[in-house]
């Protein structure tokens, strides 16, 4: 899988490329600012247009293949899916996390601007509702947006790359909404949840089961859309639930994704 710096960049991570930049030893820094800068894709000729045609082809062929997982031809999951993927989607050249640092070495002090690569990633807008006194996760899921990032052909990426990035992406737009579902199922049933519910646990679950659905439907994939590609080998922590789906089936494991109890996070 893509390996990529998340936010927020850790002091360990911030210092070695502050090292790397100054190139001497820092006696003392302090971070200024921080903020996302995305680079949009940019067509300036033929081959510009064809690299990007490229990188859509196998985004298109993955986006076909998990929305052939969802249950029933006329599945209004399986149309809010493929809706989001055709439409709701960019390209950018470049998606990183800029901080800038004010750094005193032997010589002087100055300051710098440092870029950490970040990921492509799903936007998922949600509004929490509160009816007769419970609190309900509602979710537009035709506002949710998918931004790629491609490289260019001076940065190019890989098949391998491309692969690996829009199923992550893809599958995790997937189960979004079962994950919801799920998610207020709990809220309904447990009066002890509220508006304070922690919903950085929901997002590292998103992540960790999209990577299992991953890892079992990888071969079926590479085999259907036939790509000359490695397999993926799930980490330890991932391969009980990848067994489970894969003993399933990944459509009614797909369904099983919005009941509590059905996918935990194994720790």
């Amino acid at each position: 899988m893509k390996v990529s710096y998340l936010q927020p960049v850790t002091d360990d991570i911030l210092i070695r490329k502050l090292r790397l930049e100054v190139g001497e030893k820092i006696l003392h820094y302090e971070r200024i600012s921080s903020a996302p800068n995305k680079e949009p894709y940019r067509i300036k000729n033929e081959l510009d247009l064809k690299y990007l045609e490229h990188a859509k082809r196998i985004i298109t062929d993955v986006g076909d293949f998990v929305s052939g997982f969802f249950p029933g031809f006329l599945s209004s999951k399986r149309a809010d899916f493929d809706y989001v993927r055709r439409f709701n989607v960019e390209f950018l050249s470049r998606h990183e996390l800029l901080i800038k640092v004010r750094a005193k070495t032997c010589k002087d002090e100055k300051e710098i601007q440092l870029g950490f690569d970040l990921p492509s990633f799903v936007y998922f807008p949600r509004t929490l509702y509160k009816i007769r006194g419970q609190y309900l996760y509602l979710h537009n899921h035709l506002e949710s947006k998918i931004s790629f990032v491609i490289g260019n052909r001076e940065s190019p990426k890989t098949d391998d790359y491309f692969i690996d990035d829009a199923l992550e992406e893809l599958w995790h737009l997937a189960i979004h909404p079962y994950l919801l579902e799920k998610l207020n199922r709990i809220l309904r049933t447990d009066a002890t949840k509220s508006a304070n519910y922690d919903m950085s646990n929901f997002l590292t679950e998103g992540e960790f089961i999209a990577k299992a659905f991953i890892f079992a439907s990888f071969d079926e994939f590479k085999e259907k859309k036939r790509y000359d590609i490695p397999s993926r080998e799930a980490r330890e922590e991932e391969k009980i639930l990848v067994d489970k789906i894969k003993i399933i089936g990944i459509k009614k494991a797909l369904k099983e994704v919005s009941k509590p109890g059905g996918f935990e996070i194994l720790k």
